[in-house]
């Protein structure tokens, strides 16, 4: 069960600390060694291979669990394997990880489950290779697996939460409509890439509507994706509340800087995982506060983990 998160802030620190947890530094694993034997299968240092690519490999291996002697990889939840595959491809970005890796890990994942007879738990999400504009459909995967906890929060009595989690849900419906705009809507031809973002756009539309475009809430209605981009509009908060926002909440960025840690380091240690491409940028209707929901490290679980501004993925 889930438990009950009352503030942004909260709910930040949740979702980092889900993705972090897997960075955690490989050297007093006691089964550091199990993990190199693995990974000396396909990385070779004597052909130039950097050291950073066994380092991964090794955390890989650990985080998928089947190397060791603990049996908690028996029982890899979707969320965990979401977030597994996030943490994967921000750090294939990151450190130029070559996929051959990160495929050859799960190979010997899936071939250790099969010995012991049991279906994999976790597969490996090639989001280059499967979906148009990848990263925007990783800020929407995770906008999706948190919708409960939004949905909770959302009739907060308190506007210093429903403010910023207002416009984070919109920008989340601006990134929507615009890759649904651009290769779904009206089109019919048999682009694999294509076929695959539009259903993933399908199923966190699924998800959005039984958690949020459905629901009554107290203050105020959330919209369905359904609608025209202008109605998103009415979400929107004058120039003069953004700006007091954003000051409120670049003291919250600091204090969750200070207090939010992994095992080696401050998440505020961490550099930018992507920068600003014509793939994130957003469309013209989102430019108008792109800026503030940038600088709004507690506006949402997707700022907690995209540093694109301050602390956006």
């Amino acid at each position: 069960m889930r438990i009950q998160i009352k503030s942004i802030k909260n709910i930040t620190i949740y979702v980092w600390n889900n993705i972090n947890d897997f960075d955690k530094d490989i050297k007093r694993d006691s089964y550091k060694n199990n993990y190199r034997l693995v990974c000396n299968y396909f990385i070779n240092p004597w052909n130039g291979e950097e050291a950073k690519y066994e380092n991964f490999c090794m955390k890989l291996v650990r985080n998928l669990g089947h190397r060791s002697n603990n049996m908690d990889f028996l029982r890899h939840t979707p969320e965990r394997c979401n977030n597994l595959n996030n943490w994967i491809y921000y750090s294939m970005k990151k450190h130029k990880i070559p996929e051959d890796i990160i495929t050859g890990c799960f190979d010997d994942y899936n071939d250790v489950m099969s010995g012991i007879n049991q279906p994999p738990r976790c597969s490996y999400y090639s989001y280059d290779t499967k979906y148009n504009e990848p990263i925007n459909i990783i800020k929407l995967n995770i906008f999706e697996s948190n919708m409960d906890i939004i949905q909770s929060t959302l009739d907060s009595l308190h506007d210093s939460i429903n403010l910023p989690l207002r416009m984070y849900i919109w920008e989340c419906i601006n990134i929507y409509k615009g890759i649904y705009k651009k290769y779904c809507h009206n089109k019919d031809d048999e682009d694999q890439k294509r076929i695959l973002t539009c259903s993933r756009l399908d199923a966190i539309k699924k998800t959005y509507d039984f958690y949020l475009s459905t629901i009554q809430h107290r203050m105020y209605k959330i919209p369905s994706l359904d609608e025209v981009e202008e109605d998103y509009l009415n979400m929107c908060v004058s120039e003069e509340l953004k700006s007091a926002l954003t000051v409120e909440m670049a003291g919250k960025i600091t204090a969750l800087q200070d207090e939010t840690q992994d095992g080696e380091r401050k998440s505020g240690d961490i550099q930018p995982i992507f920068t600003v491409t014509d793939e994130n940028k957003g469309s013209p209707m989102s430019s108008t506060v792109s800026t503030t929901i940038g600088t709004m490290a507690g506006a949402s679980s997707i700022l907690a983990l995209y540093k694109v501004t301050l602390i956006f993925i």
